[in-house]
């Protein structure tokens, strides 16, 4: 019993060990100044929503993109598939992403993880507000 005793606590004492700081190592940093793109039409599905916008995005140049938004039970969350191409200087780079989405208000906010064809990696927050036709985008760099 004193063996079980042990190790029950030592297993507690490992994981406060590991999770301990964890919030203070993550220090993201924009890839490009915060950018605003105009929505060009949203279209409700039975299980999903698009979204599709178009937009300057600094480095990406005029960028063309597609988010598609599938519910949860209560229809105000759920997940994020987006692909997005961009025009800049005679190329096109590429990229698609995965996330998640929640209703605030009348405003839809996404997190997702975009890969680029480049192999660089970006975080964004997006926010869409319908009465507006904008979306606001935060990149910041994973990779």
């Amino acid at each position: 019993m004193k063996r079980f005793l042990f190790a029950v606590a030592l297993m507690f004492s490992t994981t406060h060990a590991l999770a301990d700081n964890h919030g203070n190592t993550l220090n993201l940093e924009l890839r490009q100044p915060v950018s605003t793109m105009d929505v060009t039409s949203i279209h409700f599905h039975e299980d999903e929503t698009t979204i599709s916008a178009q937009g300057d995005m600094g480095a990406y140049g005029k960028v063309y993109a597609s988010y598609d938004l599938s519910y949860d039970a209560t229809r105000n969350s759920g997940g994020v598939k987006a692909s997005g191409r961009g025009f800049a200087n005679g190329q096109v780079v590429s990229g698609y992403a995965n996330g998640v989405w929640t209703r605030d208000g009348d405003k839809v906010v996404m997190s997702i993880v975009v890969m680029m064809n480049d192999g660089s990696q970006n975080l964004e927050k997006i926010v869409t507000d319908p009465m507006t036709n904008k979306m606001t985008i935060h990149t910041y760099a994973l990779k």
